[in-house]
């Protein structure tokens, strides 16, 4: 028979009109067995977001940074890893898959998933709170999954009011991660800081236009330790 118990510690002393108690619980259990805990794997969701923006061909080499960018990430995703791509300009379009429902990375999927992206083209505006909507409207279907969005872009999000992007990122609180990356050099800083910061993730750069990302398969996110996390773009 398994058995838990709690001890816990605390300081007995308050201060006059102290309102605030600090305490550490320690629980052990007993008569488990020792048998091993084996845990059980969690399904992963990933959404890539691609800048497909008119400002993305100008030069040119930004858009086709954007797809290497987006094929490097494709190709991070371990086999059994829900996904799908969205492009992004005034509209946000799901390139892969077209349906409701993500797909599950295999190698099949994700060479039908690069297919799609190699034939994306720029045109139209920036609208980055409707791109993190359409993430969060196929990844809300995922509750139990570990969810996590990679969005790249190049631009300012002229689009929308600053009001509406506040309101989609408010939305996609505590529903998945954001990790931002900018293309090329001219991209804003403090706007893609706000997505990263309030989506928990983080914001750096694919610093050469045409250089391909690398990395390993691994990582709470497979796309944000492969080839789009870090500086590796510069390698």
């Amino acid at each position: 028979m398994t058995t838990f118990d709690a001890q816990i510690y605390q300081n007995e002393y308050l201060p006059r009109d102290g309102s605030e108690v600090n305490a550490i619980v320690t629980v052990t259990c007993s008569g488990g067995g020792g048998g091993a805990v084996v845990p059980i794997p969690q399904q992963r969701a990933e959404v890539i977001i691609v800048d497909v923006s008119g400002s993305m061909r100008h030069p040119m080499a930004k858009l086709r940074a954007a797809r290497a960018a987006t094929m490097a990430a494709i190709d991070c995703l371990p086999d059994g890893t829900l996904f799908g791509v969205v492009a992004g300009s005034s509209v946000a379009r799901r390139v892969y898959p077209t349906e409701d429902k993500l797909v599950m990375a295999s190698e099949s999927t994700r060479v039908a998933a690069k297919e799609s992206v190699a034939y994306l083209d720029a045109v139209g505006g920036t609208a980055i709170g409707r791109w993190l909507m359409e993430a969060y409207n196929w990844l809300t279907a995922y509750p139990d999954a570990i969810r996590h969005v990679l969005l790249l872009t190049d631009g300012r999000n002229e689009g929308e009011t600053p009001e509406y992007l506040g309101a989609a990122i408010d939305l996609c609180r505590g529903v998945f991660q954001c990790d931002c990356r900018g293309i090329g050099t001219d991209w804003e800083v403090a706007e893609l800081r706000r997505v990263s910061s309030a989506l928990l993730g983080s914001v750096d750069i694919v610093a050469r236009p045409g250089s391909r990302l690398r990395g390993p398969r691994a990582g709470p996110s497979a796309t944000s330790s492969c080839g789009c996390g870090r500086r590796a773009a510069r390698a």
